[in-house]
């Protein structure tokens, strides 16, 4: 089976270029509705703070994510161009839960629109992620879009009136931005956007686990946030692999990396239909020996083997890979197609190389590891709440994660060895 993806949300529309990116790597490719911004069902907010279910109502927006101005019109205006991929079923919008049930008032029971996450779960976690000024910091740092628009436009964006962030009972109200800033009177305002990309970011990666989906990140900025999430991950994971075995054994699932580059100048140009007939037969041969060679590094980390037998089996499987991946750049050379596949040793896992900066150069559009998104999520935040100073405790709820979502598929980091020349920078204040 060739893997799916789901595109996260950003405050601008999905560009046509990341969707016919994903079409040449995914089976299927899901973009976010324009109406899915909030953390959790609004009317499930008193269930997250611990309430009893017997009552649900609409408390107003649930740290959303923003919309750039004219975000709408544009969207609509690429549902036209991906009308055809649309048809044939390789594109959908999709919601993480049923729109229509936010303003039903309920009694006996809170109506949570199939939302497949536990809201108690995601509000807390996103409480403890949003108190790390690093995080925060991250989600917004270098964005040279965000600071080109107006004070106005900023404020609009931020989206004040919103629930999760103030005081909880005996939990304070969530800090703001800490550190200089160029536009200082917008603190606040900055600080609520950093907010709505970190909840955005967190339920894309939970919603992806549940579903079984790769979560591909777009936005340059949702980049920087899962590079915190997956360095702390793997801190997490190495941590726990002091006492534990079984997480010993697991933490080579983070050694394998796999990434595609395509040339966006020329796919830019190139319309859906051109795109659509890439889709060949020999890819969705290489792509399917993709996903079996991810699953497989996932489940051979499962078994008690020594590192040398472990980086032997996968070193064949490599090989045998390439073969496959090999006539398929030779169809895509017009998009100066490349794919790499890599047993990376000594680097603590690719994941933690990401952190450090990329090795290759390029422009790299696709990259994905053998760890699963739901062990993701849960390391990071093991993390930065700090629970991992008792490890047994943490190694029990990471392989309830990975039981839980059968979390052995592989996660998706987008454009994560994006290097330009003119990439957004620490020449951007904020």
């Amino acid at each position: 089976m060739v893997r799916s993806a789901y595109l996260s949300p950003a405050e601008a529309p999905i560009r046509s270029v990341d969707v016919k990116r994903a079409l040449l790597t995914y089976d299927r490719v899901y973009i976010a509705d324009p109406g899915d911004r909030d953390l959790i069902p609004p009317q499930s907010f008193m269930t997250a703070l611990g309430l009893p279910p017997i009552m649900g109502f609409n408390t107003g927006p649930v740290r959303p994510l923003g919309k750039s101005p004219g975000y709408d019109d544009t969207f609509d205006q690429l549902m036209d161009e991906l009308r055809v991929a649309r048809r044939d079923g390789c594109v959908e919008v999709v919601s993480t839960y049923d729109l229509t049930t936010t303003g039903q008032a309920t009694i006996g029971a809170v109506l949570m629109g199939h939302y497949p996450l536990n809201p108690q779960f995601m509000l807390w976690s996103y409480r403890s992620v949003a108190r790390e000024g690093d995080v925060l910091r991250a989600a917004i740092e270098g964005d040279q879009r965000l600071m080109s628009l107006t004070d106005d436009q900023i404020v609009e964006l931020s989206i004040s009136q919103a629930s999760a962030d103030g005081g909880i009972n005996d939990d304070p109200a969530l800090p703001l931005l800490e550190g200089p800033l160029s536009r200082e009177h917008l603190r606040g305002p900055l600080t609520l956007i950093a907010r709505g990309r970190i909840a955005s970011t967190m339920k894309s990666i939970g919603y992806c686990a549940s579903k079984d989906l790769v979560p591909v990140f777009g936005d340059g900025n949702s980049d920087a946030l899962v590079r915190v999430f997956a360095a702390r991950a793997t801190q997490v994971i190495d941590r726990v692999g002091e006492e534990d075995a079984y997480w010993v054994n697991r933490r080579r699932a983070l050694e394998i990396a796999h990434e595609e580059y395509i040339d966006d100048t020329v796919l830019s140009s190139m319309h859906v239909d051109d795109v659509l007939r890439l889709r060949s037969t020999v890819w969705g041969d290489q792509a399917k020996a993709r996903d079996d060679l991810l699953n497989a590094v996932a489940e051979l980390a499962h078994e008690s083997m020594k590192e040398g037998d472990f980086d032997a089996l996968i070193r064949e499987r490599i090989q045998s890979y390439r073969a496959l991946a090999g006539e398929v750049q030779r169809q895509r050379a017009a998009l100066s197609f490349k794919i790499n596949c890599e047993l990376l040793k000594g680097s603590g896992g690719s994941a933690a190389s990401m952190m450090a900066g990329a090795t290759a150069s390029g422009m790299l559009s696709q990259m994905q590891t053998a760890m699963g998104s739901a062990t993701l999520l849960l390391a990071g935040c093991l993390w930065v709440v700090g629970k991992v100073e008792d490890l047994k405790p943490a190694a029990d709820q990471l392989r309830a994660a990975e039981a839980e979502f059968k979390d052995n598929v592989c996660f998706g980091m987008h454009k994560f060895y994006r290097r330009v020349a003119s990439a957004v920078g620490s020449s951007v204040q904020l």
